[in-house]
Order: structure tokens, then sequence, then C-alpha cells
């Protein structure tokens, strides 16, 4: 058995010098920064520190001055500071540590480093460059399958980002349209996205519905359609998309993607935010749908936590069901580490994808992708120095759960 020091500083020589393909991010193709002009604080604190700082007790009044870059750095790092202490120990933290120092050689955000942090962000974002040097040069990403809420694909899909679309089927209903046309304007909706450079569909719906997909009859669908056009022309109140046609409509997407053998990302387990309703994100709700389509790929995102172990059991039943750790790692290390570990045991490797990370802002990532590379690489180590596998077999499954598997079956 060879030493676990040894073999994890292998490995992570490794993880460094290779090609990554990150499966998941909410980018920007063509802005460096979230604001109007670049600041730390604005970019650093937009996105899942949020949460910690609001769980400690921040109020969110308080966050949005925090982030107004038009007040002096120093005394809006005073109002974050009380509540940035209760935060330290959290994962999300440590992920913009590293970025801080990894890109802009400032070891901590602290009252005494951040005007230092602050001039270093500015100068670098201010760079029309900047992104990709993150993406590129730092976290040597191959391609990233990036959301940026556009439905634009040609203007999304660059040699850096492999663009994914989030359907609505509410943004395609028309007074005049018949329930026939209306499905195949859906239809030909995914197709035209598909050619115009769409890598792969991607639903959050967990955030507002159940995964779980009723299989809705064709006339009851169109029931609910005709009444729901009908509501819609006599009101100027918004009405809420009836879940039964939601469901049918997932459905024809689902074949759509099924005749043209397409992938899915699916947002299963934690929500970002507050006070979301976490049993709708259970990946075990979507089972009725993976042997119904069984030429869609099923990327069933942030390794579902809490619900690793159903979403293991899924994975290992189910051929078409991949479980991505896009966000997992920022979310809880030592969760990730596990879940990991535990996946090794049960699944082929080939059914992993590594990391995605999942954030706003480009610094996010190389904060993300360290803390990535670090469980991953660990779990090998422990892997090959227990005996378990040798140390050819744990540089092919890293090579695969960090770039191989996300390349085959997004056909990048």
């Amino acid at each position: 058995m060879q030493n676990y020091i040894s073999v994890y500083g292998r490995l992570l020589n490794y993880a460094d010098t290779m090609k990554i393909i990150d499966t998941h991010e909410h980018l920007a193709p063509n802005y460096n920064y979230i604001g109007e002009q670049p600041d730390v604080l604005c970019d650093y604190f937009s996105h899942y520190i949020t949460t910690d700082l609001m769980s400690a007790g921040m109020p969110e009044e308080d966050l949005e001055k925090v982030k107004d870059y038009n007040f002096d750095i120093l005394e809006r790092f005073k109002i974050l500071e009380p509540w940035l202490d209760c935060v330290k120990n959290t994962s999300y933290y440590r992920s913009l540590e590293i970025a801080a120092k990894k890109i802009h050689g400032v070891n901590e955000i602290s009252i005494d480093t951040i005007q230092e942090l602050n001039e270093k962000f500015k100068k670098a974002a201010g760079d029309k460059d900047y992104g990709r040097h993150v993406m590129k040069d730092i976290c040597n990403i191959e391609v990233s399958i990036n959301d940026n809420w556009s439905q634009d694909m040609k203007f999304s899909k660059t040699d850096l980002f492999a663009p994914t679309c989030q359907f609505s089927p509410d943004s395609h209903i028309a007074e005049n349209l018949s329930f026939d046309d209306y499905c195949e304007k859906y239809r030909q909706y995914f197709l035209k996205q598909k050619n115009d450079g769409m890598t792969t569909i991607k639903t959050p719906m967990a955030y507002w519905r159940s995964l779980y997909v009723e299989d809705i009859d064709y006339n009851t669908a169109k029931e609910a359609y005709n009444n729901f056009v009908k509501e819609s022309s006599e009101t100027d109140t918004e009405i809420e998309f009836p879940k039964k046609l939601d469901d049918y409509m997932l459905r024809v997407l689902l074949k759509a993607a099924d005749e043209n053998n397409f992938a899915i990302q699916i947002h299963t387990g934690l929500q970002e935010g507050m006070r979301n309703n976490l049993e709708n994100s259970n990946p075990m709700l979507l089972q009725n749908l993976f042997p119904k389509y069984p030429n869609v790929s099923f990327d069933l995102f942030h390794m579902g936590y809490p619900y690793e172990r159903e979403l293991i059991v899924l994975a290992k039943t189910h051929p078409n069901v991949y479980i991505d750790l896009c966000w997992a790692h920022i979310i809880s290390p030592v969760a990730s580490r596990n879940a990991f570990y535990e996946m090794l045991d049960v699944l082929p490797y080939t059914k992993i994808f590594g990391f995605g990370g999942d954030y706003i802002f480009f610094d996010g990532v190389a904060g993300h992708i360290t803390l990535a590379k670090q469980n991953i690489c660990a779990v090998l180590a422990k892997k090959v120095s227990g005996g378990e596998c040798d140390i050819v077999l744990a540089e092919k499954i890293l090579q695969a759960v960090l770039h191989d598997n996300a390349k085959r079956v997004f056909k990048l």
C-alpha cells in the first residue's frame, strides 16, 4: 500500500495540470463583474455566502448596503464584519478566501485587507480578458456548460461556454393558438435552440414546484390549456400556470429530447436562498421518468444533497442517470467526500461528473474548483493508500470525473 500523502500530492498535481470540463455555471459571457463597475464586495457577497450571513441573522437591508459601491468600502465592511466573523467556518467563505489568495494574492478578507483586495479586483476585472484569464489560465477549464438565463444560443455559445437553456412553457402561450399548435411550437423551439448551439436543457423547477411529473393525458392537458388561455385573457392579474399542463409540456420536451438523444440537467436537493421547500427537490420524485425516456441522459445536480444516497441508488439502477457534483463541494466538502467515496463503491465511475462551479461571478469558480480537486484527490488517495485501487486506476477515474465523462455525455 502506498503512502497517502505522496499519492494525494501526485493526484493533485495531475488534477492541476489536466483540462477540466465544468458542467454548470451562471456566468455572463461578456461581462467580468456583476454590477455596473467592478467592486469586490458586490461580487463576493452577492451569491451563496449571503445565505450564511442571513442564516446568522444579518438583516437583508444591511447586506444590500454592503454591496452598494457608491459608499466607501471601509464603511461597508464595518457593517459586514460582525456577521462575516460568524460564517468564516463555512465552505462558502472558504471558497471566497481561496479565490482572493489565488487570484489577487490577498491571504484573508478583513478590515485590514479589503481596500487592497478591492483595488486589485477592480484593476483585474477591468481588463476585457479577465473572465477568460480566470477560467482558462487559473482554473484550466476547457469548456463550461453555462446557464446565463439567455435564450440567445448564438450569443451565448463561445469557445469558453457551451450554453444550456431553460424552457418555460408559459412563455409560448398565445391567445389565438390552438393546443396542438402550441405543443408543436414548443417542440420546434427546442429544435431551434438545439440547432443554434444549445448543449443541454436545464430545469430548476424544484424551486417552485415538486419534481414529480405526472403522466397527464392529452385531453386533460388540452382542457387545462384552454382554461388557462381563457382566464388569462379575462384578467390583468397573473394566473398560476396549471401543474397538469406544466407536467404535460415537460413530457413533450422530454419526448423531443429522447428523439434527439439529448441530455437534460435537473436541479435536485438543496435550493439556494432562504425558506425553500426542500421536499420538492428529492430526486426520488423523478424516478418514473427515467425508463420512459431511455435516450435522455438525466444529469441530476448537486449530488442531490441531502439526498445523496437516494441519488446514488437511482444512478446505479438507471443507465441514463448521472450524478453531478456541481455546487456540492462548497455546500459541504465533507459530505462531498463521503458521497464520492461511496459512489466509487457503488457506481461505475463513468456515471459521475466531478465539478461545476455554479457561480454568478468568475472569482467564485477559482475558489470552488480548488476545493473540488482537493476533495476528489483526497478520496482517490484514500482508496489507493487503503489498497482499494491502484494509482493507475485512480488517475483514470480522476480524468474521467473531471473531464471525459462530461465530454462524452454532452458531446462536447
